[in-house]
């Protein structure tokens, strides 16, 4: 199915607030993976507001982000502005623009975005883009955290304000295994780095937020009542603020050595 440009119109600055966090060890291990020196060209393909990008930037000589979204981009420049990061390029393009037009890179990286994506179609690029024994790192940050005791507090008022969601996505790792099984690259198990994370009310909200299925398009003028429901309820049941526990799953891919 391609993808929606659409999709996640009005999240963008959600999205770089409020997504949880990777955590220093996931970056620490992709930065060990490919040897990031401060030398080399880095591929984020769909990018967002640079929340893998603007991080590596400081382990490359230059990084190129890609994502169909203007505003992500925008807000990308902006993260990319307060760390005072100048060596990015944001460009507005899918995967379906990767080319070796592009030139090449030590490594590409990818968040939650990967699923989004013709997979066999990236990999196939890559093969192309990504130097000999270089690769790619799939980073998922909560994908297999436990889930938390106020979510069920919350799925009714999901349900009333958002129903019917958008179909559910399966996992990521289910849906990228067979491409990468299929694929010329050495894959390694995936490693995955724990840790914890503060909330509170509005970072909930905001996490709600900035997901495609509860963009302020869809909530349309309900979404200050939307809001103030999750503040209420969470209210009665938490204090001002609580932790959670996260946990990233790093997924590397190995171009052979020709």
């Amino acid at each position: 199915m391609p993808y929606d440009p659409d999709l996640f119109a009005g999240t963008a600055a959600w999205y770089r607030r409020y997504r949880p966090p990777y955590g220093d060890e996931a970056f620490a291990h992709v930065i060990r993976a490919f040897g990031l020196d401060g030398t080399g060209r880095l591929l984020d393909l769909g990018c967002g507001p640079g929340i893998l990008a603007v991080p590596l930037s400081e382990h490359v000589s230059e990084v190129l982000a890609m994502d169909p979204d203007a505003d992500m981009l925008a807000e990308g420049r902006l993260y990319a502005a307060e760390r005072g990061r100048t060596n990015i390029t944001w460009m507005q393009a899918g995967s379906e623009d990767l080319s070796p037009a592009l030139g090449r890179f030590r490594c590409a990286v990818m968040g939650q975005s990967f699923h989004w994506m013709d997979r066999d179609a990236v990999l196939r690029a890559y093969e192309d883009l990504l130097e000999d024994g270089g690769g790619f790192a799939l980073i998922n940050p909560g994908v297999n955290r436990p889930i938390e005791s106020w979510e069920p507090l919350i799925e009714p008022i999901i349900a009333r304000y958002l129903s019917p969601l958008n179909p559910p996505q399966r996992s990521p790792e289910r849906t990228q295994a067979p491409s990468l099984a299929r694929s010329r690259f050495i894959i390694e198990p995936d490693v995955e780095f724990t840790l914890t994370l503060a909330r509170d009310a509005e970072s909930v909200i905001g996490y709600y937020r900035s997901t495609s299925g509860a963009g302020r398009r869809r909530l349309g003028d309900r979404a200050d009542a939307f809001d103030d429901e999750i503040r209420e309820t969470l209210a009665r049941a938490y204090p001002p603020r609580w932790t959670e526990t996260l946990v990233t799953s790093v997924v590397i891919g190995r171009k052979p050595e020709r």
